[in-house]
């Protein structure tokens, strides 16, 4: 069942993979994380951080158990508990592609 407010053009998978992140801040200097990718799907990333990154920042990631390196827009970020919610939409030369099951 879709969440109503759910504007997604593409439904994610769960997935609980490492990913790392790069982004720049408000004060300037490069920021690193290794952070939880939550859900994926063909056009983004749901990631779990342990502080906000700003509102559509340019961040490049790295998820080498998802076949993803690149670029991506953080389109949502939001407060859950002690975590931040985020949401990234790739940029145009990275597509996520679902691994196909042996005999599919």
């Amino acid at each position: 069942m879709h969440n109503r407010l759910d504007l997604r053009r593409r439904d994610r998978q769960t997935c609980l993979q490492p990913v790392a992140v790069m982004w720049c801040d408000s004060n300037g200097p490069d920021k690193f994380a290794n952070v939880a990718a939550l859900d994926v799907s063909e056009h983004g990333l749901g990631l779990q951080t342990p502080e906000p990154l700003p509102d559509r920042a340019r961040v490049v990631l790295r998820a080498p158990r998802l076949g993803l390196h690149g670029e991506a827009l953080v389109r949502h970020c939001s407060r859950r508990g002690t975590q931040y919610l985020v949401g990234l939409e790739f940029g145009r030369n990275m597509r996520w592609r679902p691994v196909s099951e042996p005999g599919s």
